[in-house]
């Protein structure tokens, strides 16, 4: 049964690792675009560290709220649920 738990374990942590290294929706269409994390701040007017939590998976874009991922989207020139996850 422990060794179970520790593959378990060490599957989780590998899979939480393999997504940190993806990128996420918001980066690939922003870069997709040409525009830098601060140039999509100003722009939108969400916050650049909000912009890099985001990229980041610190906050979780689903989580947004509307007015934010509505901006975001707007000037990406895509729908607001192509950047959620």
């Amino acid at each position: 049964m422990h060794e179970a738990s520790e593959e378990k374990f060490v599957d989780v942590a590998n899979s939480i690792l393999k997504r940190k290294n993806i990128a996420t929706k918001l980066q690939t269409v922003r870069k997709a675009v040409g525009l830098s994390q601060k140039e999509l701040s100003e722009k939108s007017g969400v916050t650049l560290r909000m912009i890099q939590q985001y990229e980041q998976r610190a906050k979780d874009i689903n989580k947004a709220s509307a007015g934010n991922l509505f901006a975001l989207a707007r000037v990406l020139g895509c729908k607001a649920e192509d950047l959620l996850e």
